[in-house]
């Protein structure tokens, strides 16, 4: 048997055995068919048993099984039945945060189909000059600016990595040269750290804020989300940028000839023609409104999809659907409303909040203070977050654990809405192996540095950031009152 398949046959036989064991005291039927196919979605996820998308279409056909072979809920009433289960199992595709991601996907394969992008970057790298350093800085700034054009955090490192090789084959360098290293493991520390301020710059923002609107009630617009966690975002990029300039020594300090590469890579590119200009001009529209969405009272996902509605239309519009469509991960839009159904349902059954309280809850965490319940979150979360290679599925399965723990505390009112945007955080700057998210993967992928090499500026950039991220909650969270 390969390893493949023994994970899978385990994550079967694991879901079959949760959903065949006895009622687990305080858990309903339903809630404990939810979490045994979490437990299926975890170890395959883990295990990488199958793809993403595959495990998307299990997940939801389990649900709908699962669900429509439970109780209906009224003794005597009988079987809910799978045609009543649908609903609940593709309650993923109405949400509003996967509305976003979709939209953001879709926004950002507009992008790239008009090749605005590789302008932008090029553009930042002759502003900032030809010193090693300057460039690493160049590359940081890059990724924080494409954060509100492009909503995708492996897509900005998709549009990154080629120009960061580009340079490195015009300058006839070894991929394996410091500089090399070094301008792909900052794409690859920076990436993450670019989607934590902006609610549209990393796809399970919009998530994280669904759950804790399904929960709350609360919704944070993207101006209070950019207020929240910009800050934060860019003293990571000072220390990343303070590790890849002092812990990497390049063999040069300025590169030679680079400003001339540079130049001519523009010259190369000709004036913006007319498409270029429309998207910029839609895209800068579509920022602006985003973060006025306080005034107008129109939220990110409604803007979000006029703005894809502008880029397509006739006449007014930069390109045709079929051009596009061939470039939108259709697997991860799959796998985002997957996991959002199946983290909806363990929030509606209570299967979440009973997993909490035997879980952190029998360790006494639940009567703690609300900075001992985060140190708590950071401290797991740190950890479990390694088992994953993708902060989409960490999100899934972790953001709705937190919510039902902190719907059990015993600690009276805490801020559930502040506490999950805030542990949500270390979801995202919390890889420390390239194999934890596909947006460290990719620069990973071009065999410019070893695992070894990210993994020695990864530990100190996480550690640092939860010491950050610690000092953020006790001083500037706190003084916003979102916690």
């Amino acid at each position: 048997m390969n390893r493949k398949l023994f994970w899978l046959v385990l994550a079967i036989f694991s879901m079959l055995g949760i959903m065949a064991a006895g009622p687990f005291t305080g858990l309903s039927v339903d809630g404990q068919r939810v979490m045994a196919i979490l437990v299926f979605a975890v170890i395959v996820w883990i295990s990488e048993a199958i793809s993403y998308p595959f495990s998307a279409i299990a997940i939801i056909a389990f649900l709908i099984l699962a669900l429509g072979f439970a109780p209906a809920g009224t003794a005597g009433a009988g079987l809910l039945g799978t045609g009543k289960a649908i609903p609940a199992a593709l309650s993923g595709f109405t949400n509003s945060g996967w509305v976003l991601v979709a939209a953001g996907l879709f926004l950002a394969a507009i992008i790239l189909e008009t090749g605005l992008e590789k302008r932008m970057a090029l553009t930042i790298l002759k502003i900032f000059g030809t010193k090693t350093n300057n460039i690493i800085l160049s590359l940081i700034v890059a990724m924080f600016v494409f954060a509100f054009f492009i909503p995708s955090i492996t897509a900005r490192a998709a549009t990154l990595t080629p120009i960061a090789l580009g340079l490195v084959e015009a300058l006839k360098l070894n991929r394996k040269s410091a500089f090399s290293k070094a301008l792909l493991l900052t794409i690859a520390l920076s990436a993450s750290i670019s989607g934590l301020g902006v609610l549209s710059g990393a796809a399970q923002n919009p998530v994280t804020a669904s759950f804790v609107e399904k929960v709350t009630g609360k919704t944070v617009s993207w101006l209070d989300w950019f207020i929240y966690g910009e800050p934060f975002a860019i003293v990571m990029a000072i220390v990343a940028y303070f590790l890849l300039t002092r812990m990497l020594k390049i063999e040069f300090t300025e590169v030679p000839g680079g400003r001339e590469i540079v130049t001519s890579e523009l010259q190369a590119l000709g004036p913006m023609n007319k498409k270029e200009k429309k998207v910029l001009f839609i895209l800068i529209i579509t920022i602006v409104a985003w973060a006025t969405e306080p005034w107008h009272k129109v939220d990110a996902n409604t803007i979000s999809i006029l703005s894809v509605m502008l880029l397509l239309a006739p006449v007014i519009g930069v390109t045709e659907w079929k051009n596009v469509a061939k470039k939108v991960d259709l697997g991860t839009m799959l796998l985002f409303a997957a996991g959002i159904s199946l983290g909806e349902l363990l929030l509606k059954t209570g299967a979440a909040t009973w997993m909490a309280k035997n879980s952190l809850g029998a360790v006494g965490v639940t009567e703690m203070s609300p900075l001992m319940i985060m140190i708590s979150f950071a401290v797991a979360i740190f950890f479990v977050r390694m088992a994953f290679s993708s902060s989409t599925s960490a999100t899934a399965a972790l953001v709705p654990t937190i919510l039902g723990f902190l719907l059990s505390a015993k600690t009276p009112n805490l801020p559930i809405a502040g506490m999950t945007y805030i542990a949500s955080y270390v979801l995202l700057f919390g890889c420390l192996l390239p194999v934890n998210s596909p947006q460290t993967m990719i620069p990973y992928s071009t065999d410019t540095f070893e695992a070894k090499e990210f993994i020695r500026l990864s530990i100190p950039l996480v550690l640092i950031g939860l010491c950050v991220w610690l000092l953020f909650y006790v001083t500037y969270w706190h003084w916003l009152g979102l916690v």
